[in-house]
C-alpha cells in the first residue's frame, strides 16, 4: 500500500536513466545468487554469469577458495573467457588478442613484449591484475556483491538465514535451470511474483487445493509470502471432496486418497501429520514447523531474487537486467533444486535462454519426476502477462498503480530502490532502519 506521498511511477518500468541509477546504485551495492557450490569442485573450475552488462568469472584458486572476476582483460578491454555462460576448466586466463595471461589468483603472470611497456604499470597489481569482486558461500550457493562498501552476506541476509537455513538448502541440487527472456522492465516480471492478490482471478484453479489468501511479512529489506496449500480456498464451491489435486497432494505424502477417512478440509492437517511422524528421509521435516510442512513458504531476497521453498524442493527464482542495457528487456531464471538421497546422482540438465512466449512453459521445463503443478498452472499464466503489463504501463493513461494491502511487498521494495537511487539511504542505512515484523509463525 503507498505510504504517505510515496508513489510508484509508471517511467521506472522504461526509462533509460532510471535503469542506469538502478546500475549504480542498486545492481551493483546488493549481494546477488550466483553458481552452485558444486559447479567449482576442483582447482581450475570456472563458471561464466552474466549479470546485465557485465561478464563475470567465477574460478576456484590454487588455495581452494572461490573468486570472482571481471571477465575482462585489462590491456584493451577483450573478455577472457569467450564460452557461453556456465561451468568450464582454466589452468590460466589467456586473452585470445594480445596473449596476455593471468594466473588463477588473477595476478598478471606473461605479457608478450613486456619490455614495451611501463614496467612499473605492469607491476602494479591494482593496474594490471584481473578485477575482483566479493564473493561468500552459503545455502550451497555462491554469492557475490559488485560494491566495496556492502555489508557482509550475513548482515545483509539479517532475520533470513535463520529462516531459510531450516530447509537445509544446501543438501539441494539442481534439476533443471532454464532463462526466460522477456520484453519487459525486470520489475515487471518481479512484481507479478511478489503478491498472491491475482490467484483468485488468473490461478482460479489453485483454489481447489490452495488459499488464495497469503499472509505477508516484512523482514527488513526482505520480505515473506505464505501460500497454504492442502485444503481449498474459501472462494471454492466444494469443500468436502478430495479433487484430483488434493489427492496428489496426499499421495505426495505417503497417504492413500482412496483410503483417507476425511473431507477436503482435513487433508492439510493428515499431509502435516504424515511428514511430521517421517524418519530418516533426505527432506528437512524435522526443523520444519507445521506451516512450512505443507505451505510454499516464498521469501524475497532484496533487489531481485525469490525462493519459493517446500520441503521436498524449492524453486529459485532470480531476476536480471538484460545485457543490452534495454530497460525493456530482462533475464528470468527459473531454477529448480531438489534434495537428493545419498547415492543419487542429480540428473543432467540443460540451460538456455528461450524467449518468453515461443514455446509452451511446460516444454521448456524438463522437471521430470519433480513435476508440479506450478509449471503449468501457475507459471506459464504469470509470464503470459508481463508483457502486457509492460506495454499497458506506458499508456498516457496510466498515472500509477493503486496498491492494496495485499500488495505491500511491491511498494515496499520500490520504496528502498527509490531510498538507494535519491540518496536518502545506503544499503547499510536501510539494514540499520527496515522494520521486522514479528508473526505467531517465525518461519
Amino acid at each position: 500500500m503507498n505510504n504517505g506521498s510515496f508513489k510508484v511511477r509508471p517511467e521506472w518500468y522504461s526509462s533509460p536513466e532510471r535503469a542506469e541509477q538502478e546500475w549504480d546504485h542498486v545492481w551493483s551495492a546488493t549481494w546477488h545468487m550466483g553458481p552452485r557450490v558444486e559447479e567449482l569442485t576442483d582447482v581450475g573450475d570456472t563458471f561464466l554469469h552474466t549479470f546485465g552488462r557485465e561478464s563475470l568469472i567465477f574460478v576456484r584458486d590454487n588455495d581452494n577458495e572461490v573468486r570472482g572476476y571481471f571477465n575482462v582483460c585489462r590491456h584493451r578491454g577483450n573478455r577472457l573467457l569467450l564460452a557461453e555462460d556456465g561451468p568450464g576448466f582454466v589452468r590460466e586466463f589467456r586473452c585470445a588478442f594480445h596473449g596476455w595471461c593471468y594466473g588463477l589468483d588473477g595476478g598478471l603472470e606473461r605479457v608478450p613484449y613486456a619490455d614495451r611497456f611501463d614496467a612499473e604499470t605492469l607491476a602494479d597489481r591494482s593496474r594490471s591484475g584481473l578485477r575482483e569482486f566479493r564473493t561468500e558461500t552459503w545455502a550451497g550457493w555462491v554469492w557475490f556483491t559488485l560494491g566495496d562498501a556492502t555489508p557482509d552476506l550475513t548482515t545483509y541476509l539479517g532475520p533470513l538465514k535463520d529462516r531459510l537455513e531450516r530447509y537445509r538448502m544446501d543438501r539441494a541440487r539442481i534439476v533443471d535451470y532454464k532463462t526466460f527472456e522477456f520484453g519487459c522492465n525486470w520489475k515487471t516480471c518481479f512484481d507479478s511474483f511478489h503478491e498472491s492478490y491475482h490467484f483468485q482471478s488468473l490461478h482460479r484453479e489453485v483454489l481447489a487445493w490452495g488459499n488464495e489468501d497469503a499472509p505477508i511479512t516484512l523482514l527488513n529489506i526482505h520480505s515473506k509470502m505464505i501460500n497454504e496449500y492442502g485444503r481449498p480456498s474459501r472462494l471454492y464451491e466444494d469443500q468436502v471432496s478430495i479433487n484430483t489435486m488434493l489427492a496428489a497432494v496426499l499421495a505426495g505424502a505417503g497417504i492413500d486418497p482412496a483410503d483417507f477417512p476425511g473431507t477436503a478440509a482435513d487433508v492439510r492437517d493428515a499431509v502435516r501429520d504424515a511428514k511430521r511422524a517421517m524418519t530418516g528421509t533426505v527432506f528437512p521435516y524435522e526443523t520444519l514447523n507445521d506451516s512450512q510442512l505443507t505451505d510454499a513458504h516464498h521469501y524475497t531476497l532484496f533487489p531481485a531474487l525469490h525462493f519459493n521453498l517446500f520441503p521436498e524442493f524449492y524453486v529459485a527464482m532470480r531476476y536480471r537486467p538484460h545485457p543490452s542495457g534495454d530497460p525493456e528487456r530482462m533475464y528470468f531464471d527459473f531454477i529448480l533444486c531438489v534434495p537428493l538421497a545419498e547415492g543419487v546422482t542429480p540428473p543432467d540438465y540443460s540451460h538456455r535462454v528461450v524467449r518468453g512466449g515461443a514455446e509452451p512453459v511446460g516444454e521448456i521445463l524438463t522437471w521430470g519426476d519433480w513435476k508440479h503443478p506450478v509449471v503449468e498452472q501457475v507459471l506459464a499464466q504469470d509470464v503470459g502477462l508481463v508483457e502486457f503489463v509492460q506495454k499497458g504501463m506506458k499508456s498516457r493513461s496510466f498515472e500509477e498503480p493503486i496498491l492494496s494491502v495485499d500488495e505491500r511487498r511491491i511498494s515496499h521494495h520500490h520504496r528502498m530502490i527509490d531510498d538507494l537511487i535519491c540518496g536518502r539511504a545506503s544499503v547499510a542505512d536501510l539494514i540499520s532502519t527496515m522494520p521486522v515484523e514479528q508473526t505467531g509463525d517465525q518461519g
